[in-house]
């Protein structure tokens, strides 16, 4: 599961970045690494961002860039 297929209020952890180079670092600075748990607060439509918290910060991050991050949740089981 990536972090564009989850609900908002659905909670998951990062499991890794599907991404190189300058968007993995970047991601790497906000704190989006492998563990980091998050919580999605909203999908907008017709492919808007995702827009999630992570720690005590909310982060919105645009569809394709959403489907390169691997996430578990409980629903993964």
């Amino acid at each position: 599961m990536t972090l564009k297929d989850m609900k908002p209020g659905q909670k998951a952890k990062v499991l890794k970045i599907n991404h190189g180079g300058n968007l993995s670092r970047r991601l790497f600075q906000i704190g989006l690494i492998p563990g980091a748990e998050l919580t999605v607060i909203s999908q907008h439509p017709f492919k808007g961002p995702v827009v999630f918290e992570l720690g005590n910060a909310t982060f919105a991050l645009g569809q394709g860039v959403a489907g390169a991050v691997e996430v578990y949740t409980n629903e993964n089981k």
